[in-house]
Parts: structure tokens; C-alpha cells; sequence
């Protein structure tokens, strides 16, 4: 059984080709644009283990409430942040990791190692 991944990303292109790593990767994506369009997901049933979620896009929410909230939900949820500003934000969870856009794949894959299996490296 896979383990399941939400990734909140409102650029196309970065969207999909992070979807495609998280599938090379083993993880089974559920790809999201926009804060609004991955609440559904979170509150629903299915087991998620971890969020990848943009900071700045689209909506009422950005990706620091976003997490805020789903933690509020599924207090273990592991968060990795990703963003194009050097920010690391005023806003993140406790044990959240940021990354900065470009990113490579080696960085999602360690960032998904330690909030997924709690590894670092």
C-alpha cells in the first residue's frame, strides 16, 4: 500500500512534475492548485502522511494557514513548504521544513524522509 502525499502547488508545470517525483519516489499523490481545493482532502478519511504545500498562491489561504489548519485536523501530519522567496515565514508548524523553489528532487526526497519516516538526510 502506498503512502499518500498531498501537494498543494499552483504552477502548473511544477505541480505535475512534482506529482511525477512523488510517484518516482513510491508515494502516492494527490495533487492539488489551490488551499481551497485540498480541504476536501483533509478533512475527508484518507490517510495522508504528508503535506507539500506552496506559501504564496491563490485563495483565501496561503500555505502557511493551510498547514496551520490541517494541523489543527491531523496533528501529526508532516508539513514541507515550499516556496520561490527566500522567506522561511513567521507562520510555520512546529517541525515544518522549507524548502526554496527551484528545489531538487534529492531535497524533496530527504524532506519527505523525515516527516514521512523520521529520518533526516
Amino acid at each position: 500500500m502506498s503512502t499518500t502525499i498531498l501537494l498543494v502547488e499552483d504552477e502548473f508545470l511544477l505541480r505535475e512534475a512534482t506529482c511525477e517525483d512523488l510517484r518516482e519516489l513510491g508515494y502516492e499523490p494527490i495533487c492539488a492548485s489551490r488551499a481551497d481545493e485540498a480541504w476536501p482532502v483533509l478533512t475527508s478519511d484518507v490517510d495522508i502522511a504528508g503535506l507539500i504545500t506552496d506559501i504564496r498562491m491563490p485563495g483565501e489561504w496561503d500555505g502557511w494557514e493551510l498547514a496551520r489548519r490541517a494541523r489543527e485536523l491531523r496533528p501529526k501530519l508532516g508539513v514541507v513548504y515550499v516556496s520561490g522567496f527566500s522567506e522561511t515565514g513567521p507562520q510555520p508548524v512546529p517541525g515544518g521544513i522549507f524548502l526554496k523553489k527551484p528545489f531538487r528532487f534529492t531535497e524533496i526526497r530527504s524532506a519527505l524522509d523525515q516527516i514521512v519516516n523520521g529520518r533526516s538526510g
